[in-house]
């Protein structure tokens, strides 16, 4: 049986979580130092220690959180739904919405390549998971898996910085429309 940690376990994990995103934010992630994240989320050294041994443990324990949003299967889905290598773009979007100053800076400035790793990673795996070994264009997977992933982040830095005013739906039926016949083979 798997156990969750208690919740001051998870109340000191989410003050560092989310002092690391707001320094962030601010500073860029190379900028930010340990001192910096204690000192935010108001814990001691020795506290930070317990939880992380670093600054990028942080950082990947926090988008376990992300895999978990994205990987959550639509309200109205049935009980075996079709692949959809596209089906991570509307939830990822929504949760960007909500933390829109952090998504701007993490997309946008220069200086956050370790994150913006993570994130191509994570996106990665969810679209490779949801895209059979034999695609139906014929084209290698990894190959899709890269084109979606790439396109999604094309697509959300053309919001983030040229379409704000856009909603994650809005943005989301783009991407599809864009990405939707590469995957299925263009004009093959």
């Amino acid at each position: 049986m798997v156990t969750r940690p208690d919740r001051r376990v998870r109340r000191t994990q989410q003050a560092l979580q989310s002092a690391l995103l707001r320094l962030m934010a601010e500073k860029g992630y190379e900028n930010v130092t340990i001192q910096d994240i204690i000192d935010r989320a108001d814990v001691g050294r020795s506290t930070f220690y317990n939880h992380y041994s670093n600054k990028d443990e942080l950082l990947t324990d926090g988008f376990a959180d992300l895999r978990t949003l994205i990987d959550r299967p639509a309200p109205n889905a049935t009980a075996a739904p079709a692949r959809d290598p596209l089906r991570f773009s509307l939830p990822f979007l929504r949760h960007l919405q909500e933390q829109r100053n952090l998504a701007r800076a993490v997309f946008t400035q220069s200086g956050l390549r370790p994150v913006l790793q993570h994130i191509e990673e994570l996106l990665a795996d969810v679209v490779r998971d949801e895209i059979p070994a034999a695609t139906p264009c014929g084209v290698p997977r990894e190959a899709v898996v890269r084109f979606v992933v790439a396109a999604h982040l094309a697509c959300l830095r053309w919001w983030l910085t040229e379409s704000p005013q856009s909603t994650p739906e809005e943005i989301d039926e783009i991407f599809r429309t864009l990405a939707r016949p590469g995957i299925e083979g263009g004009g093959r």
